[in-house]
């Protein structure tokens, strides 16, 4: 590694590592009980048969990845903290790409400035997406199209006060902007105000909430910002033990730079249905200003599974979905604590990009569902998603469709050794690029201690395209080291 890779590499993890200094500043005394600190170090060797993903005549590479993590978490009784950053350096030993720094980061905190009244939420991110049509492998180290570096930091302080046991009310300010390492990409600036009305603890027979927006978006050289209100009424009643009725009903308005106004009502009508305290199924169906709305979520836990599912449907934009949090979550699919967020979960597995990273605002439509098992020796997740984003008619942005079902197996081989099976599969649709994908890793895992542990895994990628060019295979072979301290 040269000097100047050396200090490029310090350089980017200082900037990165300052988005999340503020929440470090929290009051020492708010922040009182225990810390969970986990760092480490992995560094592993990849050799691939075709490192630029082509259909002729593939070339070789030889690839070192470098990977410091930290996870840190503190809840204490007025604040919690929530750090995990994981920068990775990629050495490419035959000068087929540039030696690159990607920056993962998730970090969030809370803090209780007046006791049960005022609060203030902070966050700051730091991920990568890659346009659909890009050639590119799932974890972006081949390929011939770089991901787009995004990062996203906000704050929102919030008022909240209850009116007996009848009613609570908050009213929340928030600040966010989104940048993307891409000049094509627009980077934008969002605030938000929002106040919303709910019931008490007096009555367990109903429940409702009245609630207020309005966000102003303002993206890069755009002539004027997007403009979006909603207001938004909802009521529960509750039929008998194991039924209840939902209704809603409101108004939403969007005023926006890239696409026509939009407004109209809203409303929906569902049930849900409460079998047990380990089942709840929720249903239903109405409309919004810009269609048909649908939703649908259902959560099943036994000893030893957990199945979700689940369907949304939105209106929103490439903004929308870069704020999503989804790196390095805190908690299991059994909602226990995961002590090491950067290490201990499976890597994430991403619907395909964005289509485009602009203003315009789409349709989309995301059906999602899980299935998650454990036991003493085996932990096995199957998750499968599906995606449909729908530009406008007169939209210049096309259509897509991704379908991604993904499969983690790990098995307690003996004292020392672990296995690991990851599948993935991806079907692609848009206008100008259809394709099939899959991906699949076998890996082996030997403990040399409590914080110690070699690996070696072997993988295979395939796609078929609707064209030569978009149709190619990769073997893989990975040797690593991880150290926890």
């Amino acid at each position: 590694m040269s000097c100047s890779e050396i200090d490029n590499y310090a350089r980017d993890l200082r900037i990165i590592a300052m988005a999340g200094l503020g929440l470090l500043s929290l009051p020492v005394s708010s922040l009182a009980g225990e810390w969970i600190i986990s760092p480490s170090i992995g560094i592993d060797h990849i050799y691939t048969d075709n490192v630029f993903l082509s259909s002729e005549d593939p070339q070789s590479e030889n690839i070192t990845r470098v990977r410091p993590t930290l996870s840190a978490y503190k809840e204490g009784a007025r604040g919690n903290f929530d750090f995990n950053y994981a920068p990775e350096y990629r050495h490419y030993w035959d000068d087929t790409q540039s030696n690159q720094t990607i920056n993962l980061l998730r970090t969030s905190g809370n803090l209780e400035v007046m006791e049960n009244q005022l609060f203030v939420d902070a966050w700051a991110t730091s991920d990568q997406t890659q346009l659909s049509s890009g050639r590119s492998s799932p974890d972006g180290i081949t390929g011939i199209s770089d991901p787009i570096d995004y990062y996203t930091l906000g704050v929102s302080p919030y008022y909240t006060t209850r009116f007996g046991n009848v009613s609570v009310l908050e009213a929340r300010y928030s600040l966010d902007r989104v940048d993307y390492s891409d000049d094509q990409a627009v980077n934008s600036t969002s605030q938000s105000l929002d106040m919303v009305l709910g019931s008490g603890t007096y009555t367990v027979a109903h429940a409702w909430e009245l609630a207020a927006s309005h966000t102003v978006e303002d993206f890069a050289g755009e002539a004027r910002d997007n403009k979006i209100s909603r207001f938004r009424g909802e009521y529960i009643q509750q039929m008998s033990r194991r039924w209840a009725l939902a209704f809603a009903a409101g108004y939403e308005d969007y005023q926006l730079v890239n696409n026509n106004d939009v407004d109209g009502a809203i409303w929906s009508a569902g049930v849900i249905f409460t079998p047990s305290n380990h089942t709840r199924f929720a249903i239903g169906a109405g409309e919004r200003a810009f269609g048909d709305d649908y939703y649908m979520d259902l959560v099943h836990r036994t000893a030893y599974t957990v199945w979700r599912m689940g369907f949304t449907r939105d209106y929103i934009s490439a903004r929308d979905e870069a704020t999503e949090d989804t790196l390095f979550l805190r908690q299991d699919d059994f909602g226990e604590l995961v002590r090491d967020a950067v290490l201990d979960n499976p890597p994430p597995v991403s619907v395909t990009g964005v289509s485009t990273l602009s203003a315009d605002y789409y349709e989309s439509d995301r059906l999602s569902g899980s299935v998650s098992f454990r036991s003493t020796r085996t932990q096995a997740v199957l998750r499968a998603n599906l995606i449909k984003r729908d530009y406008a008619a007169d939209s210049s942005q096309q259509d897509t469709r991704d379908a991604v079902t993904s499969i983690q197996l790990n098995r307690v081989l003996s004292r020392k050794f672990n296995g690991v099976t990851r599948l993935l599969w991806r079907d692609h649709e848009q206008e100008l690029l259809d394709y099939k994908e899959w991906v699949i890793s076998l890996g082996l895992t030997y403990s040399l201690g409590e914080n110690a542990a070699l690996s070696t895994s072997v993988g295979h990628l395939e796609r078929n395209g609707d064209t030569d060019l978009s149709s190619y295979d990769e073997n893989r072979a990975d040797v690593g080291f991880v150290w926890r301290f």
